[in-house]
């Protein structure tokens, strides 16, 4: 069986002079899964899904909602996002609850990383590079965006107070850790 390694294991990870409480790191040990379906069976999909994430689905596109220690995240209409502990491998049973005529369950675990910045100053540090407005009255507790990074695509998530997870193709992985961590310098942080 092959083993994931990380996406920045050959990037050394130096604090600078962490003065602002300013944390930044890769998540570790958890499995992401989309499923996505088709207008004309949306409620189905819903449905098929339901007995396997023991919840209702989010509504909106951009809202996040945590179900233990699952995070399903709606990415767009009929597309979702669901985030688990990597001990749970959700992709198998809901390949087999979702009929391929009502749409489709892949795993990108493997083509993703996760970068989290947390503290007092993380919005400014991601203003700079992402053209979204993450004011906690616009972009609310549990809100994410797809958006771009300096022209790379990325999901950013608001997942606490002060703490935004940045969900990056792994191919890009070194490079937004080398561009959050530039950006921070100013402030200093901790890894």
């Amino acid at each position: 069986m092959l083993e994931s390694n990380s996406a920045l294991a050959r990037v050394p990870k130096v604090s600078r002079r962490a003065a602002h409480g300013l944390r930044i790191g890769e998540a570790a040990g958890w499995k992401l899964v989309q499923v996505a379906g088709f207008a004309s069976t949306a409620i189905e999909l819903q449905t098929a899904m339901r007995p396997s994430l023991g919840t209702e689905l989010p509504v909106n596109v951009g809202q996040a909602i945590s179900s233990g220690a699952r995070i399903l995240l709606k990415t767009g209409p009929e597309r979702f996002w669901i985030i688990t502990l990597d001990g749970e491998d959700l992709a198998p049973e809901l390949g087999s609850a979702v009929a391929p005529a009502i749409g489709s369950v892949t795993s990108l675990s493997h083509g993703r990383a996760c970068i989290w910045i947390d503290g007092s100053r993380s919005r400014e540090v991601l203003a700079t590079g992402i053209a979204v407005d993450l004011h906690p009255t616009v972009f609310r507790l549990n809100s994410f965006a797809l958006t771009g990074l300096h022209h790379t695509p990325i999901t950013i998530h608001r997942s606490d107070d002060q703490r935004y997870s940045l969900y990056v193709l792994r191919t890009f992985a070194v490079w937004t850790w080398e561009w959050i961590t530039d950006a921070a310098l100013k402030f200093g942080y901790e890894v």
